[in-house]
């Protein structure tokens, strides 16, 4: 799995590479040329909104850990974040802090704990893809769908929605889940089949209005934020974009990052990048440049974790379990 992985990123990161020693007049100074003192302050304000979208994110996983049973204090939730972010990261995948977050919450409540840390979390990363789909299909809608060159792009967007609302309908569906699990069971041992059912169960904890309008808002706040890390990492390297184009291209390399099909996301995600940045005028090496600037931000910021898990301090146990 890991040699495949790594063919995933190898071999993208070849033709991007390629594409930006075959651009005219190309020239190793252009990289250093890319890098100013008046670069600084757009960078900041990079991190500035991730570290902002960082605690937005942290309390729409504090609430559906509510709705799981699971009740702990903000800031050590917050905490327990950052590790996680340290470990997706600098661990070479892209869901290990995932795991090490339902490893976490199931050191603090037990071993129930497991498969309500498991579902908040998975739930959590799919709403966030889910909803930054949503702005994609925006932009699109109201500018890019006049444009012949750019409306194609619409329509990964709308099937990627499609999809995550069949999926959310199929989770959170009482009936469809009990249909699913009926289906499977014929062809899976009893003790998986049990645990399946519990799973869907688990999830219909989530049917409430008031939990998907704070989730909402909260998932608005935290994919803006994180999209404008790319709009300021773009200005602090000379690219002068309309912010639209990255509400419009980004979603897609935010989809194409979180498949677990490279290593940390490297490969697919700037090759994608650069296609489509192209489109909107940017050179290769801007836009590449501007995917890892954008990674490094998150880099930073997840150093924090880093220091919570090595000082590995006494922590909070949760208050309830359901």
């Amino acid at each position: 799995m890991f040699l495949a992985k790594l063919l995933v990123t190898i071999v993208p990161a070849f033709f991007v590479y390629r594409n930006i020693v075959n651009a005219p007049d190309w020239d190793i100074g252009d990289l250093y040329r890319l890098f100013s003192v008046e670069g600084i302050l757009p960078f900041t304000f990079a991190l500035v909104c991730l570290a902002a979208s960082n605690f937005t994110a942290c309390l729409q996983w504090k609430l559906l850990l509510e709705r799981q049973g699971v009740h702990l204090n903000y800031g050590h939730l917050l905490k327990l974040y950052y590790v996680g972010l340290f470990f997706n990261n600098f661990m070479p995948g892209n869901v290990g802090g995932d795991v090490k977050k339902v490893y976490d919450i199931r050191m603090q409540g037990g071993q129930d704990t497991v498969g309500a840390g498991l579902t908040a979390t998975f739930f959590d990363r799919l709403y966030g893809l889910f909803f930054v789909t949503l702005f994609a299909l925006a932009m699109g809608a109201l500018f890019f769908v006049h444009d012949e060159t750019q409306r194609s792009f619409i329509w990964p967007s709308i099937w990627i929605f499609l999809g995550f609302c069949a999926l959310f309908a199929g989770l959170c569906s009482r009936r469809i889940g009990r249909l699913c699990t009926n289906v499977m069971s014929r062809f899976l041992p009893q003790s998986i089949g049990e645990r399946l059912v519990h799973m869907f169960e688990r999830f219909t904890h989530f049917r409430s209005f008031k939990l998907w309008c704070q989730i909402s808002l909260l998932s608005f706040a935290t994919q803006a934020l994180r999209i404008f890390v790319h709009f300021y990492c773009g200005i602090a390297v000379g690219v002068t974009l309309s912010i639209s184009w990255y509400f419009y291209y980004i979603p897609l390399v935010a989809i194409v990052s979180a498949l677990p099909i490279s290593i940390g996301g490297f490969g697919p995600r700037e090759l994608l990048a650069q296609t489509l940045f192209a489109r909107a005028g940017v050179a290769s090496l801007e836009s590449v440049v501007i995917q890892l600037l954008a990674y490094f931000v998150s880099l930073i910021l997840s150093l924090f974790g880093a220091f919570v898990f090595l000082l590995g301090g006494k922590s909070s146990t949760a208050k309830a379990v359901r």
